[in-house]
């Protein structure tokens, strides 16, 4: 069935670092295809406290399994990497990765946005899937970009297994 069909997943998260502040802390689950499609498969997000969001973070990597590889978006700074430290900590027992961001977010988001444009993206059909459409569609002009963000880090990073490995 499609279920055999993935052959990666990554759930990447673009952190924010204030309740109710405005951003949205928001993970994204990536899923690659044997056929080289990418699927958007679960988005979580929310404006969280530090601790709540951190708890919420591991309540997704205990129900996502451990075959999904979790990355976590690391700013620049000591802040990003002791949140990110922090955050790697909290994920004991899972594969977790720091993901150390340069460049905008706009040019971040350019690998994905082709695939995008290309139809090679596809959703499962979820209740997020309205805002996260309407989030795109405004992106870079829109009040939020998290979505855009964290979906653009983890295909990034199933781009960066196929030239790591180069098997597909």
């Amino acid at each position: 069935g499609p279920k055999s069909d993935i052959i990666y997943q990554i759930r990447y998260w673009d952190k924010a670092g204030t309740k109710g502040g405005g951003c949205n802390t928001v993970g994204s689950l990536v899923l690659k295809t044997k056929a080289g499609c990418f699927v958007v498969a679960d988005i979580v997000k929310g404006q969280w406290t530090s601790a709540e969001r951190e708890r919420m973070i591991r309540q997704t990597a205990e129900l996502d399994g451990k075959d999904v590889v979790i990355w976590i978006e690391q700013e620049p700074g000591s802040g990003g990497k002791e949140s990110a430290e922090n955050t790697i900590r909290n994920l004991a027992g899972f594969r977790v990765y720091a993901d150390k961001v340069t460049g905008s977010k706009e040019l971040r988001a350019e690998p994905y946005a082709s695939q995008v444009g290309g139809g090679n993206v596809y959703l499962l059909k979820r209740s997020w899937n309205r805002e996260f459409i309407e989030e795109h569609r405004l992106f870079p002009n829109g009040k939020y970009k998290d979505q855009v963000d964290a979906t653009a880090g983890a295909f990034n990073k199933l781009l960066a297994i196929k030239n790591e490995i180069g098997v597909w």
